[in-house]
């Protein structure tokens, strides 16, 4: 699994330093997961939950008049003691469910814990001269009891906070034995080393204790797939797009609510099925909130990278130095000193999975030049490509099968005995490339999505070889012209063969009569109840139907018309054309045989209008139950077709 950069946000650098603590103790924490409110709606936020402990925690200068009122709600209490003050007395009762009650700890002050143990007269760790020494009430508070600090089991290593730091009260058991009394777990070395990896921490230029109160952003590595998408893309307004097809009382199909059950309507990510309110990693997966997991810092990073490297040294008998250096080469690096959290999180990914499997590790790769490659023919080729998969799948943390196929994808060809020299030599290049910066080859198999109306950039373009067609639209191509492969599409589209410059570039800003056609078939084969068109489409469509002889039977035809103009005078840059509609303005174009505008119109348009015949009435009887949805179904009656036309031989669906 591998490891992402991740941005935590803090009210103050206080909070972000008590953070600190937890990651290095490996304790989950949850920052500000939920606010309470009081009788009048007030609201209180308590900072951190920790949910293995079920406590609350807050760190503040100085308790918020509010703490008291709040720690009697959530420890369950009905007894209002005076000890929080006059104020405190005189503010409103709050409320807090069940499932957030739990202990309440408060700090007052400044992250101010020392790092060295307290000795007692007889020479042994003495909480009350420990590393809360320096602090006034030595401790934190309860609800109704003080002073209470972080402790640990010496024995299992359970962690928690008990008066005093006595370690027999944690709910392990391990030294309630009636033997042990009063253990100083307060003063633990783990304790004392967490304490002072907060402590060093630098997110300010400025060194004053002026910015305890600043706000504060982290930056640290989770393991985690999808979790800085989920940060980055969300824009806080998360809900699945099955509860919004719900509010607006049309509820997704039985066959698609579980995938719409995952999907944010709000942004292009996934919603946290448990809450649904914050976003999730990946689909089916929880939000940091409803399951916290733990952060590694910087240090905590190189610490066990380092340590990770002996290991390896010693399972595959190379020296530590070499085996560094592979580790740096694998994120292309000569030194780890100074680089990015981003390239060590990589290293560590590296390291965890070599030491999975030590003879998945790389011994380095082979550099050839340009003239050495050149004067590679056939087998060779192969073999140097070969070299190459197994340590960039390592790299890229992916499959072999899948990283030998996004290659064989690379060079358009289904499998490597196919490729031609030219075609071998450039999967080379593109292997080397991706091994050095795998962020491009996650651009190649995760591009970033088009802007609303217009194209992904292509991922590689080259003069074609020979005379050919392009793969989408199928117009001719002579050797020399520009031809290219654009991104993988996300499931249930399929990736595109070789395209025309016009399709690469120019089909959704230049739209061809063809082009529209394309996107009718293609939405429709993919099972979407709507074509989305940009207005140049919109208008390219529109003009075609305005040249047939006027129908007054048609209202399918009638609504199309009018849903283009409605769509080419709103504000949006996409409009959608609903399926009937769109079915209906194919047929009649096709009815009506206009002259061709364009490279292989009438033959695109006569198979649109066949295929969408087809799955309107299902000549060939397929029985749509076994298909999981409707674009495998669509699929099978399109392989199915008893008059093959140049669409039904290019399969799909793709997303154009």
């Amino acid at each position: 699994m591998a490891y992402e950069v991740i941005r935590a946000e803090f009210r103050t650098e206080l909070h972000a330093r008590w953070s600190v603590f937890f990651d290095h103790l490996r304790v989950p924490w949850a920052y500000e997961p939920v606010t309470f409110y009081d009788s009048q709606g007030s609201p209180r936020t308590p900072a951190f939950w920790l949910p293995e402990q079920r406590m609350w925690f807050a760190a503040e200068l100085e308790a918020p008049v509010w703490w008291g009122r709040f720690a009697m709600a959530a420890e369950g209490s009905d007894y209002w003691g005076d000890g929080w003050g006059e104020q405190a007395g005189r503010c409103l009762p709050v409320e807090v469910p069940e499932e957030w009650q739990g202990l309440t700890l408060l700090s007052e002050g400044p992250f101010f814990p020392d790092d060295d143990p307290g000795i007692d007269t007889w020479g042994r760790p003495d909480p009350w001269d420990g590393p809360w020494r320096l602090h006034e009430a030595k401790g934190m508070l309860t609800y109704c009891d003080s002073p209470y600090q972080w402790t640990m089991c010496p024995q299992c290593g359970s962690f928690g906070a008990e008066f005093c730091g006595y370690a027999e009260r944690l709910p392990c058991g391990c030294l309630n034995d009636g033997e042990h009394s009063k253990v100083a777990g307060g003063s633990d070395k783990r304790l004392l080393a967490a304490y002072r990896a907060a402590q060093l921490e630098r997110w300010h230029d400025d060194i004053s204790h002026a910015t305890v109160l600043w706000p504060t952003v982290r930056e640290a590595l989770v393991q985690q797939p999808g979790a800085a998408a989920a940060a980055e893309n969300c824009v806080g307004e998360c809900q699945s797009v099955a509860e919004q097809m719900r509010q607006e009382l049309c509820p997704p199909d039985p066959g698609e609510s579980e995938e719409l059950e995952t999907l944010c309507s709000a942004c292009p990510g996934f919603v946290c099925g448990q809450c649904g309110e914050q976003p999730a990693p990946a689909a089916g997966a929880p939000c940091r909130t409803c399951e916290p997991v733990v952060l590694l810092t910087e240090n905590q990073v190189r610490q066990r990278i380092n340590w990770k490297v002996e290991k390896l040294a010693a399972a595959t008998g190379m020296q530590g130095r070499r085996v560094n250096g592979i580790v740096n080469d694998s994120i292309g690096e000569r030194s780890r000193s100074g680089v990015s959290l981003a390239k060590l999180g990589l290293a560590l990914t590296n390291v965890e999975r070599w030491l999975d499997d030590p003879s998945s590790m790389p011994t380095g790769l082979p550099t050839p030049s340009s003239d050495e490659l050149g004067e590679l023919h056939g087998a060779e080729l192969r073999k140097l490509l070969t070299t190459y998969v197994g340590p960039l799948a390592g790299a890229l943390r992916d499959p072999i099968p899948f990283v030998q196929r996004q290659l064989n994808d690379w060079m358009g060809v289904s499998s490597r005995a196919e490729a031609a020299d030219e075609q071998l030599r450039d999967a080379i290049i593109q292997a080397r490339a991706w091994t050095e910066d795998p962020a491009s080859y996650r651009a190649y198999t995760h591009p970033e999505p088009a802007e609303p109306g217009g194209l992904a950039a292509p991922m590689r373009t080259k003069n074609a070889l020979a005379d050919c067609s392009c793969n989408l639209c199928a117009a001719p191509v002579v050797a020399g012209e520009l031809i290219g492969r654009m991104p993988n599409p996300r499931n249930p589209f399929k990736p595109m063969a070789w395209l025309c410059a016009h399709c690469l570039y120019d089909r959704r800003a230049k739209p061809r009569l063809t082009d529209v056609l394309l996107r009718v078939f293609h939405h429709s084969l993919s099972g979407s109840n709507a074509t989305l068109l940009n207005t140049a489409e919109a208008a390219v469509l529109l003009a075609a139907l305005l040249t047939l002889p006027p129908t007054v039977n048609d209202e399918h035809l009638q609504e199309a018309i009018t849903e283009l103009r409605r769509g080419i005078d709103a504000p949006e840059p996409v409009m959608q054309l609903s399926y009937h509609p769109a079915d209906a303005a194919v047929a009649a174009l096709h009815a009506a045989a206009p002259q061709e505008s364009g490279p292989g119109d009438a033959a695109v348009l006569a198979a649109v209008a066949q295929h969408l015949a087809e799955w309107q009435h299902n000549p060939q009887n397929i029985d749509r139950t076994p298909y999981r949805n409707r674009a495998l179904w669509r699929q099978a009656v399109l392989e199915s077709t008893p008059a093959p036309t140049i669409l039904s031989q290019r399969g799909g669906p793709f997303w154009v």
